[in-house]
């Protein structure tokens, strides 16, 4: 596995040239300068042809030199012969190095083995001045995992977010992906910005979300660092999808999820009590004993079983409604016979009493009526 990237060249002057080829060439890092490479280049006079090249096509001002390093994985055991191999068909195979003249040289004093390229700035063909853009470095990556797969190394996949660094890759755990998980955590538990922002100053970190990026603040001391970092949320994309919209909708879905549960726990107890269940327990197998006998607890986790009893209590609720539903109307036709009937007992009464003689009493007639038929309101 290789990962190129390129190095930041300011403006400068011929100095830096010279520095900069001193530094690659350096014997101490390249076993004695055996691991040097020049493309239209004699050796010992790399710097002398370079500034001719400037000076013939008048463009010796601006950057002198483009830079470029290519880092192997040191899991691959890539020696140094392997490595000044691989840099010698990159550039016979890297199109936009044709033209220009190139340093190539291996590098065995780190870790990892690199190899650093310094290509001039003006072609020596047609004086034209070195560009290069996102897509020529694509290229650059691509080309460079084409040859690792050719001499059997690892691969690694880059994108344009949260592409990994290749410390990242080398270190056991590192800090980012350690920092990446405790984001996942507290974020699956959060309902909220405030909510997420205080889970993770609990874990000693400070996170100032805003519209449409995140940045995190880890101090010294968090995950064994040695000073304190700042990392944004698009540096761990590769680690998960930390977008501010995927944040909001995981904490508007968490907040619903919360909202809901409440509600169907305390319909829940309510359910039971009227079941004559009065000591209602705080465990899924109790309530499983006691009433849900048809849902399997067995291998749930806590949401899938709240929103089991949410499911269940929801449905008894409904029978209750609609039993309650059936019981009102059947209340309100037994009202209006009770009220016919009331209403015929007293135009009973009226026409009884107009059967009889005018000059007794109302009352007397309303008792004797009473004690003749007997009925029962």
């Amino acid at each position: 596995m290789a990962i190129v990237k390129p190095i930041k060249v300011r403006v400068g002057n011929l100095a830096g040239l010279r520095a900069v080829l001193d530094y690659i060439k350096d014997d101490r890092k390249t076993q004695n300068g055996a691991l040097v490479y020049f493309k239209d280049l004699l050796k010992g006079k790399e710097y002398q042809q370079m500034v001719i090249t400037k000076c013939a096509f008048h463009k010796d001002t601006g950057r002198q030199y483009a830079h470029f390093v290519q880092s192997f994985d040191p899991r691959d055991n890539v020696t140094p012969e392997l490595a000044y191999k691989i840099g010698q068909e990159f550039i016979k195979r890297y199109e936009r190095f044709q033209g220009f003249q190139v340093v190539m040289t291996v590098h065995t004093n780190e870790q990892h083995m690199h190899i650093h390229y310094i290509v001039n700035s003006v072609s020596h063909e047609n004086g034209c001045k070195w560009q290069s853009s996102p897509e020529d470095l694509k290229r650059m990556r691509s080309l460079s995992d084409e040859l690792c797969l050719e001499y059997g190394l690892s691969v690694i996949e880059h994108g344009r977010k949260g592409h990994r660094s290749y410390g990242e890759y080398t270190q056991t755990a590192s800090w980012k992906r350690q920092l990446a998980q405790d984001i996942a955590s507290s974020l699956a538990l959060s309902h909220s910005r405030a909510d997420f922002m205080h889970r993770m100053a609990s874990l000693g970190i400070d996170a100032d979300v805003g519209k449409k990026s995140v940045l995190f603040t880890i101090p010294a001391g968090v995950y064994g660092l040695q000073s304190e970092r700042k990392c944004s949320n698009w540096k761990l994309m590769s680690y998960g999808d930390f977008t501010t919209e995927n944040m909001r909708n995981t904490w508007n879905c968490n907040a619903g999820l919360a909202r809901i549960g409440r509600s169907d726990m305390q319909f829940l107890q309510e359910v039971l009590l009227e079941l004559g269940q009065l000591d209602c327990p705080d465990t899924p197998d109790r309530y499983q004993d006691m009433y849900f006998r048809d849902i399997p607890f067995d291998g749930m986790t806590k949401q899938e079983i709240e929103i089991a009893l949410s499911r269940k209590a929801l449905d008894t609720m409904l029978e209750k409604a609609r039993q309650a539903h059936e019981r009102a109307q059947a209340e309100s036709q037994q009202a209006g016979l009770l009220l016919a009937t009331i209403a015929d007992t007293f135009a009973e009464v009226l026409r009884w009493q107009e059967e009889q003689p005018q000059n007794i009493p109302y009352s007397d007639y309303y008792t004797e009526y009473e004690e003749e038929n007997e009925y029962e309101l």
